[in-house]
């Protein structure tokens, strides 16, 4: 046997050694992010927990002036919002909540993983905090959830903004990156309940705008919450739930129960998204809708154009309902 193969064999033993030391102790959940180590980390004052039909809901509630909502999307928590917050705090009372099954909410004994029951704890937590009217701001799932909630409940819904909008079913033909369908490949075969870091950080890259250097603290953040104990079924339960109800219901639909003004901040290379700007609009059928576009901007508007998205948000809220 040569040097050179045995040199091969060499490399090749020790990639075998480091992969099963890696691999085993993440099989046996090893790696799993400790909840009190979570909460003193991103659930600081001013968070609360909130008992909401059986539910701890994490909500953070701050600033001054007329109310507003934010929901985050799929995958991340409350903390997708930090940008617009400190953009937008100082002239309203910003109110933000882990919608189950995300972040650091916990454990829904009815084990109710939907859009549905996502704007019932959305509605539960309004109710416990005595706000009557409020203007919602929402991305991705979570402008699902708003728009579930809004229909239910029209007269406590002062304006709606949405960047990420899911009117129809998720784009099925977008080119996913090459290292995410092997992750998830893989995952899905033999490690279900773990991604490692750099799979949070691929997904930012993925869905954002080319160039856009992700900051460090939105993959950590998406790989701590993610690897709470069970956190991956339970979103994927929701994940199913949300897949059924696109294909079993015209989603978008239910667009047209809104009255409030709406805005719309499109993200032109965003690749999630199905249906166009223009689609979107019609939905509306009962209101106005403001539309702007943001030609280079990918899933993660707040953090990719944060001055921007948040001077057209308060442009909108300001003439919607006015902070002074």
């Amino acid at each position: 046997m040569t040097r050179w193969i045995k040199g091969a064999l060499g490399v090749v033993a020790l990639l075998l050694i480091a992969g099963l030391a890696w691999y085993v102790p993440a099989r046996a959940g090893w790696f799993a992010s400790d909840r009190a180590t979570l909460v003193e980390r991103y659930a600081s004052a001013p968070s609360q927990f909130l008992t909401i039909d059986g539910v701890d809901v994490h909500v953070r509630v701050e600033g001054r002036g007329p109310p507003v909502l934010m929901l985050h999307g799929t995958g991340v928590n409350l903390h997708e919002w930090d940008p617009l917050v400190a953009r937008l705090k100082p002239y309203y009372t910003i109110v933000r909540m882990d919608w189950p099954p995300y972040g650091l909410s916990g454990l829904d004994p009815k084990n109710g993983y939907t859009t549905k029951r996502a704007a019932e704890l959305v509605g539960g937590v309004l109710d416990r905090l005595a706000i009557p009217k409020i203007a919602v701001i929402a991305t991705s799932n979570g402008s699902n959830v708003a728009l579930q909630y809004a229909s239910g409940h029209p007269e406590r819904i002062t304006a709606m903004a949405f960047s990420i909008l899911p009117l129809e079913r998720p784009s099925q033909t977008r080119a996913v990156d090459w290292k995410i369908r092997a992750m998830m490949a893989f995952n899905k075969a033999v490690l279900p309940d773990y991604h490692p870091k750099i799979f949070y950080k691929w997904v930012f890259e993925d869905t954002s705008h080319p160039g856009w250097a992700v900051p460090p603290y939105l993959p950590q953040m998406m790989y701590d919450q993610a690897n709470l104990p069970g956190a991956v079924a339970r979103q994927q339960s929701f994940l199913k739930s949300n897949a059924v109800l696109f294909k079993t219901t015209d989603v978008g639909a239910i667009a047209a129960t809104i009255r409030a003004p709406v805005l719309l901040q499109w993200c032109e290379r965003d690749t999630v998204i199905a249906q166009g700007a223009e689609a979107s609009v019609r939905r509306f059928a009962n209101t106005h809708v403001e539309l702007v576009r943001y030609p280079d901007v990918g899933h993660w508007p707040m953090w990719e154009i944060p001055d921007r998205f948040a001077k057209d948000v308060k442009t909108f809220l300001d003439k919607a309902i006015p902070a002074r």
